[in-house]
């Protein structure tokens, strides 16, 4: 760009000097003489030095329009870096807020007085179809992890177990998953079923609590947690609430479907609970 001002500027400026010689050079024809020749030399070059002035004008408004629009550019492309920086100081902002909220949940888990135990992990992959429901974590046995363990999110949700875990990873089986079995009670009536993934549900995103009978008085909208008899899991976890109750295959128990508490779609932090102690 500013070797095209340099250019354009040149050209200018030397059609202006053309225009200007030949204004001098009519205005001194015979030099010294004076009268009606003399007069006609005025009366010719004068047109010519209005021109090479108009000329000059325009030439130094023109080169001073491409200096502006230069400047302009420049100036854009230094905004449009500013605005990329506080894009990613945004994008780095939300982050940290999101970061504070876990936190902060975690937070009113202990303070509710589960005393839990929490490794925090962070989700690294997923099952990669609509089989099963698993995804790995970037925490294993060097951090505590073990097989068996029950994982939650930021807000004490039962997210599934431990399925294996390496020395620095483990695979969790997600409570929607069909190969998913624990203990399980609804909170309001007390009664006790098995919470049971599904592969019919797995879609949706659901679960089971199975093994009821027709008198077990579940119903729509109540809450459902884990209940542990001296096993290897906590009992209180929240695992999710009841959507609908429905008949089993052959009529001698129901099952109650559960839309479960976590967002098991968007996970990407969750903590392992990997010691526990009941709190009566």
């Amino acid at each position: 760009m500013k070797g095209f001002l340099h250019h354009t500027k040149g050209r200018c400026v030397a059609v202006a000097l053309s225009l200007s010689l030949i204004a001098a050079a009519a205005a001194l024809v015979l030099p010294g003489t004076s009268g009606p020749l003399r007069q006609a030399g005025e009366t010719v070059s004068r047109p010519f030095l209005r021109l090479a002035a108009a000329v000059t004008e325009k030439v130094r408004q023109g080169v001073g329009t491409l200096e502006s629009i230069q400047s302009l550019r420049e100036q854009n492309a230094a905004l449009e870096e500013t605005v990329a920086q506080l894009r990613d100081q945004a994008q780095v902002g939300a982050l940290a807020q999101a970061e504070n909220a876990r936190l902060r949940a975690l937070l009113g888990l202990a303070e509710a007085g589960r005393d839990l135990t929490l490794t925090g992990a962070w989700v690294i992959a997923r099952a990669p179809d609509n089989w099963q429901g698993e995804v790995t974590i970037d925490q294993g046995r060097a951090n505590g992890v073990r097989a068996g363990q029950c994982v939650v999110d930021c807000h004490g949700a039962l997210v599934g177990r431990v399925k294996e875990a390496g020395q620095t990873w483990a695979a969790v089986t997600l409570v929607t998953d069909p190969a998913f079995r624990l203990a399980g009670q609804a909170v309001r009536s007390g009664v006790l079923g098995t919470l049971e993934g599904d592969l019919a549900l797995l879609p949706q995103g659901k679960l089971t609590l199975a093994s009821l009978t027709e008198a077990d008085p579940v119903r729509v909208g109540e809450e459902v947690v884990t209940f542990a008899a001296g096993t290897g899991y906590p009992s209180g976890l929240t695992v999710g609430t009841v959507a609908q109750v429905a008949e089993d295959p052959g009529g001698l128990t129901r099952s109650a479907v559960l839309d479960p508490a976590a967002d098991l779609g968007a996970l990407s932090q969750v903590f392992v609970v990997t010691a526990f102690r009941e709190v009566r």
